[in-house]
């Protein structure tokens, strides 16, 4: 299947579990020929809620990748952040201002006033 084909997939994986409340099976979904190589079948792991909202909050930009660990055992943590509030014009300027030099700040305050 195609990157989208199988976007799509997990969606209608996704939306099952929240309509019918019961866990998705997973399923062996057949690849298409890529370059000559032979089929491969790949299974597809089986989404819960909590997947299912870290992978739309991935996808619309409410959660970042703050960082990503692996150990020496191979065991890799990545740590996520976001923030249900929504930002308003005021949280936009006042990032813009924090970006700008404090003495071009305060002389647009001062020309202002």
């Amino acid at each position: 299947m195609s990157p989208s084909n199988d976007l799509l997939s997990l969606f209608e994986q996704a939306l099952a579990q929240f309509t019918q409340g019961k866990g998705y099976p997973a399923q062996n979904i057949p690849k298409t020929k890529d370059a000559g190589c032979t089929s491969v079948k790949k299974k597809i792991p089986l989404l819960t809620p909590q997947k299912i909202l870290v992978i739309l909050g991935l996808l619309a930009g409410v959660l970042e990748v703050r960082s990503i660990t692996v150990d020496r055992d191979q065991v890799i943590e990545i740590l996520l952040e976001g923030s249900l509030r929504r930002r308003t014009k005021l949280d936009q300027m006042l990032d813009e201002i924090g970006e700008m030099p404090f003495d071009e700040v305060l002389n647009s305050i001062i020309r202002r006033g």
